[in-house]
């Protein structure tokens, strides 16, 4: 007998997805013979999980090793990120193609021993949600619940939208809030993990808080040592200026100078040639007596 809605999720997303709509049929059935009218309503509105979702969550139920390995390498990648450790991102990021392709094989062979063969579109979202479990901790904690109902898709950025992925699992919801962020465990045969998503988000919000705290008492030190570099070469730009300016106004008196001197030696020039012409004159004039002198002694 179904007591509370919680074990109708357990029981119904642990099966094939052909079986899901007739035992979802008997347990709203088994609810309303006990005169529960409200689970009866909250067991039938629980909708189908696709088949990609099915076979994300039939693996995560039954190969909680595989899935630990898969979540400690989104650890790793994520705290990459997080530290903006170049060298390792480089490295982790060659590799989780690989690992979501290995892990989607895996999940593919599980479901077709199940006799549900994973066709290229199942597949396809198989790798994405698995991409996105990698990329967002919200999104790993939706997933390690074992009751998707569709799959995840994660763009490149941001984080992970995971409204409406997860079956509700809860049998009071007080608000929409509270029923988008099911309280769910990981079911048997997945580790016994306890996954409570509104406390991952409590936790991850708590954690963003401190980074990003972190991350401006940093700003605020660089900012104060650029202040500080700023106001040393303000005042190395000013003793420069100041000194350009010094080199200008020497440079103008002695341009003022040179034009000095320069009109002097013109002047100078113009008076030597005129003196070099009179000179050239007398010479010439002494020369030509010279020769009348010597003219009149030949005659007497």
């Amino acid at each position: 007998m179904i007591l509370h809605l919680r074990a109708a999720v357990e029981q119904l997303y642990a099966v094939p997805p052909a079986r899901f709509t007739p035992l979802r049929s008997e347990l709203v059935a088994q609810a309303r013979s006990a005169g529960d009218k409200k689970l009866a309503a909250s067991i039938g509105a629980l909708r189908k999980p696709t088949v990609a979702a099915w076979a994300v969550n039939h693996f995560v139920r039954g190969h909680a090793d595989e899935v630990g390995e898969l979540r400690s390498f989104a650890e790793l990648l994520r705290e990459a990120q997080r530290t903006l450790d170049a060298d390792q991102l480089r490295v982790l990021g060659r590799e989780r193609a690989k690992r979501v392709d290995a892990v989607a094989d895996r999940i593919a062979e599980v479901a077709e021993q199940e006799g549900q063969r994973l066709g290229p579109g199942a597949s396809q979202e198989v790798r994405d949600t698995l991409t996105a479990l990698i990329a967002d901790e919200d999104a790993e904690a939706s997933v390690l619940t074992g009751a998707l109902v569709k799959a995840l898709s994660y763009s490149g950025f941001g984080s992970v939208d995971v409204a409406d992925v997860v079956a509700l699992g809860s049998d009071s919801a007080p608000d929409r809030d509270a029923a988008e962020r099911p309280s769910l465990s990981v079911l048997p045969g997945g580790g016994g993990e306890t996954v409570d998503l509104e406390e991952r988000r409590r936790t991850r919000r708590a954690a963003e808080r401190t980074r990003l705290q972190t991350a401006l008492e940093a700003a605020r030190s660089e900012l104060r040592s650029a202040d500080r570099q700023v106001a040393v070469l303000t005042a190395r730009q000013e003793e420069v200026v100041e000194g350009v300016a010094d080199l200008e106004r020497r440079l103008a008196a002695a341009r003022a100078r040179l034009e000095k001197v320069t009109g002097e030696l013109e002047e100078a020039g113009r008076i030597r040639d005129q003196r070099e012409q009179e000179e050239e004159a007398a010479q010439s004039a002494l020369d030509a007596h010279g020769r009348d002198e010597h003219d009149a002694d030949g005659d007497g």
